[in-house]
């Protein structure tokens, strides 16, 4: 008996345009979640399809998974992305103060003050400049990559919070 050679089953590695490639990448959005005012995900990208699988994380798994110190699909080689980017990683959780203006429950940090200029939201151009700088155009999309550090990071700089809350 011989075998066809017919096309119909095509080792993937043998032909390019059959192959996937899954990249994984941490993202965070300004949706609040049970635990946080931040919404943390691990994110994959089938390429090149594009489609997306998510996948909530709480703060503690999100940080660990960060911090190199838990197992991850997004981090295998376990980076600690807070030293390579020079991240406090407090600085996640003060993300809140980009949504609203004042601290919007009771407890220790009632009075504390955010950078947006609205109640509940960033103003108009606010959010034009977090779309033009790091591609977040609204709080439920999941901001992730490489903007998503330099947003984390940014946010750190008192120059950086002083610029963001003068946008009208």
């Amino acid at each position: 008996m011989q075998a066809q050679d017919n096309n119909i089953f095509i080792r993937a590695e043998n032909n390019p345009e059959l192959k996937v490639t899954i990249e994984g990448h941490f993202g965070i959005s300004l949706m609040t979640q049970y635990d946080s005012f931040i919404r943390y995900a691990f994110i994959q990208i089938k390429q090149p399809s594009g489609e997306q699988k998510i996948t909530y994380l709480s703060k503690e798994q999100f940080m660990a998974q960060i911090a190199g110190t838990m197992v991850s699909k997004a981090n295998p080689d376990k980076v600690n992305f807070l030293e390579l980017y020079k991240i406090d990683p407090e600085s996640f959780e003060n993300l809140w103060k980009l949504r609203y203006s004042e601290f919007p429950y009771g407890g220790e940090k009632a009075f504390e003050k955010g950078w947006a200029g609205l109640e509940f939201a960033p103003t108009p151009a606010q959010w034009m400049f977090l779309k033009k700088n790091y591609g977040y155009g609204s709080f439920d999309q999941l901001l992730y990559g490489e903007k998503m550090w330099e947003l984390v990071k940014d946010s750190q700089a008192q120059a950086w919070q002083a610029q963001y809350k003068s946008l009208k």
